[in-house]
Order: C-alpha cells, then structure tokens, then sequence
C-alpha cells in the first residue's frame, strides 16, 4: 500500500489530480491520506508517519514545494508538480524526488514514475521481520498468507515432466495458462499452484519484500540471488538458470542497485 498526500495551492488541480489518481488506486494500491490547498497548514498538520508518497505543487505560496519537502518529507518519496519545465533541474537535485510532473497532470507519465521509482522503494521493509506471516490480497475477496522467506520464485509456467534438468528430474515448462500463477520454494518444489493472479500484479504487492520481475513469467525473490551473467541469474538452492529479458534487464539491475 502506497499513501499519498496532495499538496496545492489551486483546489480546482486537486480535485483533477486526485481523480486521475483514483482510476489509477486499485492497480497500484494507492491510498489517499488528505489533500491539502495551503502550505501552511500542511506544514503543521501533515504527520510523516502517516504517508509516503508527497505529491506537491512546486509554486505555492508561504512554502514552495521544495522548502515543504525538506520540512516534511526528507525521507519520503516525492513527486514535484509544475507549470513550466524550467524548474525540472532543480526539482530533480532537491531531497529524494523521485520524478516531476508537468500540468496538466497526465497519468500516463505518473504511471512511469510509479513503476520506475517508487514501487519498490518505499521503505516498508522495518514493518517487515523473517517469520511474520505477510497476507497477500489476490481478489477483493480473496486473501492468502504467506511467509516470504519461503518463496523463491513464482511463476506463470507450470513445471512438469519434459525436456530439461531441473534438480535431478526432466522437466519443461508448460505455457501460461490464463493469469494462474505458482510459487515455488526451495529446490523448485511447489508450495502454492493455480492462484488467479497476474505476474505484474504480485510484483506491485511485492516489490517491497525483494520480489522482482525478470519476464513476463517470472518473478523470483532477490533475497536468494546467487550470480548474474550478462542475462542469467541463478538463485541458490534452484539448479536451474532464470534468464532476464532484455526489456526487464536494464530496470531490473537499477532495481537492485537501489535496493
């Protein structure tokens, strides 16, 4: 769950912001904590621990939006939104911004930034400690535990009798079937088969354990890591290579590198 704070001074741009980012809320777990047309009072009202994500106007009056950010949010994940381009620079130098947005505000360019600098950056990890048992969310109706130390990879592709070794035994991997999903533990065995859920959706909920997507079929846990060549990764306990695909390798690695 990501909680986000709005900041402007203009409540006309909140209300466009906010309901763009409520189509947006379910696919990515967005939680909107308050919204707020006054510098000021969010100065003395906001509590860091309530929130973090600050999504703030960068011209605002009393406090712009960087001097709020240092005031409020030195160690949450913000996005900066602006009318001209010329404060990009600066934007990008000041705390830990993790992108800007021009006005009018578009979805498309805050999905990226969603996914290339805050899904995954958020530091849920201090609520996290081995042994707890995490509850995934699969459907509105639907929840399983889980303990993620368990998991090793999941996967859309079954492992079955086939072509290939897979400890010891002959294997292949059968095609996706619709958007079931199996996880697997130590030494490849199965723990959970045929969940109704997608490879990109788990890695959304996720992310903030060390699950990270190399393909389309794969997520696997980076905890277990045990080499990377060029575009084969081995994790250990597992014999068998996971190959990254080109178009995740490059984000997969800065992934990794701001872990």
């Amino acid at each position: 769950m990501i909680r986000y704070i709005l900041v402007d001074d203009n409540p006309d741009i909140l209300d466009r912001v906010k309901t763009k980012i409520d189509k947006l809320s379910k696919d990515y777990e967005l939680q909107h904590v308050k919204s707020y047309d006054n510098s000021k009072k969010a100065f003395q009202e906001i509590n860091e621990d309530a929130y973090d994500l600050l999504i703030v106007d960068f011209e605002m009056p009393v406090y712009n939006g960087i001097e709020l950010a240092q005031k409020i949010a030195t160690n949450k994940k913000i996005i900066f939104l602006t009318s001209t381009t010329n404060n990009g620079p600066k934007m990008m130098n000041a705390l830990n911004v993790s992108g800007y947005l021009s006005k009018p505000f578009d979805s498309e360019e805050f999905e990226t930034i969603l996914k290339n600098k805050v899904i995954g950056k958020i530091n849920n990890k201090k609520t996290y400690q081995k042994g707890d048992l995490v509850i995934l969310p699969i459907s509105k109706n639907k929840n399983m535990g889980i303990y993620p130390e368990d998991i090793y990879f999941i996967s859309s592709a079954l492992v079955s009798t086939g072509h290939k070794l897979l400890n010891g035994k002959q294997i292949k991997m059968e095609k996706p079937e619709g958007n079931l999903v199996h996880f697997y533990g130590k030494n490849s065995e199965a723990i959970f088969e045929d969940i109704r859920i997608t490879i990109s959706d788990l890695e959304s909920k996720l992310s903030y354990l060390g699950f990270r997507k190399i393909n389309q079929s794969y997520l696997i846990n980076t905890n277990y890591i045990r080499d990377i060549d060029n575009r084969n990764l081995k994790l250990y306990h597992c014999k068998e290579p996971f190959e990254i695909s080109a178009k995740e390798k490059t984000s997969f690695l800065n992934n990794l590198n701001d872990a």
